[in-house]
């Protein structure tokens, strides 16, 4: 059953939802302090750890790392300028007691927020310092994978460090063979956060950068910090490339098997559409039956898995059922005259993780609404 979220009107915001709801509601937040555990980059080194354990201290080449021990078991490290006494790096890791800490960010939390909701939520895998290779081994035979992002009218990258365990590693080598790092983001989940000076950064890190298609710098959200609601809703504005995806799939069909009852009284029109290829969210076929009467129903099958899903409209058969979908991207809107007075609608869906999020039901007008096309009502 879709989750159903009105993000326009809602007090807060869900973190791997925040640029949809960029998108529909016309504006981001403004940017905020750029604050983690209470810290900032540019504030004096003695503003750090009061009434916390310094467990070590570390100089390198003009700068000094200082970890402290905190009471709830999270790990704070700020790094600063020698000469300067200026904090140019601060980074808070994991708790191991603590499970579903806040990850610094918004509504990240450490152990929880995968890797594929963090690139979902900005759009992009982010930058790279050529010098510096994104992924490493962990000392426990796991795998870390830094995303580094400029912070929009700042100096400050933000960096987040998701791990893969050992054992995770494991069972996707099994389930994918070769091809396992390709779903690798879905079972890597938040393990540090860190805000650093960009200047720092190049210096440690080298100064060429190469961006991914589709980045742009991120909007500082802190932590726990609520979006403001009641925002006009701007439809003209939604952009299929604002949820891409990872990559698209190009091997063999798979023969369908099915989850949804309704969806075995369509076996024949479900293998037809799959035999075509996917053509939605990289991987899926969508395939629209009709009802009789100007009903429809639809249905979304993975061409890799072979898993058939019900694209959740309100209805059970819903009346000049309308669909606009791209292979590249895991937006999908649907248009149906619905309800008791047969209102026409416009809902945008997503698929996370093979379940479908309902990001928006946004109501057109009367049935005769419906004639038009979705693109000409979202220009409305």
């Amino acid at each position: 059953m879709a989750k159903l979220l009105q993000i326009c009107r809602s007090a807060s915001v869900g973190a791997t939802l925040l640029s949809v709801w960029a998108i529909v509601c016309g504006e981001l937040p403004r940017a905020r302090a750029q604050a983690i555990a209470g810290h900032a980059i540019g504030e004096d080194r003695s503003s750090l750890g009061s009434g916390l354990r310094v467990s070590s201290n570390k100089p390198l080449e003009g700068h000094t790392t200082v970890e402290f021990s905190t009471p709830s078991g999270i790990k704070l490290a700020a790094t600063y300028q020698d000469s300067s006494k200026r904090v140019v790096q601060i980074e808070v890791a994991r708790p191991p007691i603590i499970p579903g800490a806040s990850g610094q960010f918004g509504n990240f939390k450490f152990g929880e927020t995968s890797l594929s909701d963090i690139r979902y939520r900005f759009g992009s895998k982010g930058l790279l310092f050529t010098s510096s290779p994104p992924a490493a081994a962990t000392i426990d035979g796991g795998v870390a994978i830094v995303s580094s992002y400029e912070i929009s009218g700042s100096n400050v990258i933000v960096s987040f460090t998701s791990k893969v365990s050992a054992t995770s590693l494991a069972d996707l080598k099994q389930r994918f063979g070769d091809d396992m790092y390709a779903d690798v983001d879905a079972v890597a989940t938040l393990e540090s956060t860190i805000i650093a000076d960009a200047n720092y950064l190049k210096l440690v890190r080298g100064g060429k950068i190469v961006y991914d298609v589709g980045y742009t710098p991120v909007v500082w959200e802190n932590a726990t910090a609520a979006a403001d609601g009641g925002r006009q809703i701007s439809l003209a504005r939604v952009s299929p490339a604002q949820l891409p995806v990872q990559r698209i799939y190009k091997g063999p069909v798979n023969a369908p098997y099915f989850t949804d009852a309704s969806a075995r009284n369509f076996q024949t029109r479900i293998s037809e559409g799959m035999a075509a290829g996917p053509a939605f969210a990289g991987e899926y076929a969508v395939i629209q039956v009709g009802c009789g009467n100007g009903c429809s129903i639809a249905f979304a099958a993975s061409v890799r898995t072979g898993e058939v899903t019900r694209i959740p409209v309100d209805d059970e058969a819903a009346l000049y059922l309308d669909l606009q979908y791209q292979i590249d991207s895991r937006l999908l809107i649907t248009q149906s005259a619905r309800g008791e007075a047969r209102t026409c609608h416009l809902q945008f869906l997503t698929l996370d993780d093979g379940e479908w999020i309902s990001l928006l039901d946004h109501e057109i007008g009367p049935t005769d609404s419906c004639y038009k096309s979705i693109a000409q009502n979202l220009q409305n």
